[in-house]
């Protein structure tokens, strides 16, 4: 009999161990699951972005943005990101294009570009600060408020904004942009070369009491001669320097047949001036009534595809007319 009780005991201790290791046991290895998930999450969310510096891993989306070159408020602002804070372009009268103030929100000012207003900056708080080789003096002063992305100034839009949908996490947004550009320019290319054939276009500015001649290397000249085909003339082809420097008497030599003319509130008197002369006169393009006035800021300063596309938009009404 007692043995009979001694076995049972055995036997109710050795369940009662089970029930008690079972019990340990489990929620520790649920925990252990819920951590190995939240570690594979956050690796999922983390993004290492490549820019002038080096290398930087964000563990997750940046929500406060400063930008310290116009070009990236409208790459953003075409992905839907808002910016906290901006750099403005210093030669209009207003510190934001009509076409992106609709867009963009409640930015603050921080300044112009070679005038960063640190202080700003600081007062923002942001979780990123993205800017291009023009602020490489101020950079450690930059990182030390924020973690600082330095771009290229010249690097190709699509590039960027692929770069800048990965530290968004809105890496498919960025694709469906560069695929509705790419699509829209196709077709008005195919429309352009049966219009055009070989009358060449140029893209000038007015300043400095001179002309500026923006060549086939600078980047919103590739929107003219590699997105949509346009004929260059031979004193606009050059690959190295993105701008040459003429006097108005140098004009007539560059034999364009259209002629897109930058102007702003900075040169606007100038560009008037030039207009009034025997030499502007007797332009080609200015007798056949083929030159277009465009807006300097919106053409060369925001560098993305709100304004790029507004680009198009005026090459095409101008010269598919």
């Amino acid at each position: 009999m007692r043995q009979t009780q001694k076995r049972w005991s055995a036997m109710l201790l050795i369940m009662l161990v089970v029930v008690v290791l079972s019990a340990c046991g489990k929620p520790a290895a649920e925990g252990g699951t819920q951590q190995e998930g939240a570690d594979k999450q956050a690796t999922e969310q983390a993004r290492t972005i490549t820019h002038m510096k080096g290398e930087r891993v964000f563990e997750k989306a940046p929500e406060r943005i400063v930008v310290l070159d116009t070009q990236y408020l409208d790459q953003l602002t075409a992905l839907g990101q808002r910016v906290a804070g901006s750099t403005v372009a210093t030669n209009e009268a207003t510190p934001f294009p009509a076409y992106l103030v609709d867009k963009i929100g409640d930015v603050t000012q921080i300044g112009s570009s070679s005038g960063v207003n640190l202080e700003a900056v600081l007062a923002l708080n942001p979780d990123v600060i993205i800017c291009t080789e023009f602020q490489n003096e101020i950079y450690d002063a930059l990182d030390k408020i924020a973690p600082t992305l330095m771009f290229e100034r010249n690097e190709d839009w699509q590039k960027t904004i692929v770069t800048l949908g990965q530290l968004l996490h809105k890496e498919k947004e960025a694709e469906q942009v560069i695929n509705d550009y790419n699509k829209k320019v196709a077709s008005l290319k195919a429309d352009l070369a049966k219009k055009m054939g070989d009358q060449t276009v140029a893209m000038i500015r007015p300043r400095d009491k001179q002309i500026r001649i923006h060549t086939t290397a600078h980047r919103t000249s590739q929107i003219l001669y590699q997105d949509l085909g346009l004929k260059a003339p031979a004193m606009v082809l050059d690959d190295k320097n993105t701008s040459a420097m003429i006097n108005l008497e140098v004009m007539p030599e560059l034999n364009a047949d259209h002629l897109f003319v930058l102007t702003d509130n900075q040169y606007q008197q100038l560009t008037e001036e030039f207009a009034q002369t025997a030499v502007w006169n007797s332009l080609k393009p200015v007798q056949n009534k083929q030159v277009y006035t465009v807006n300097t800021t919106t053409w060369i300063v925001y560098y993305g595809p709100l304004a790029i596309n507004r680009i198009v938009d005026e090459i095409a009404a101008s010269l598919l007319l």
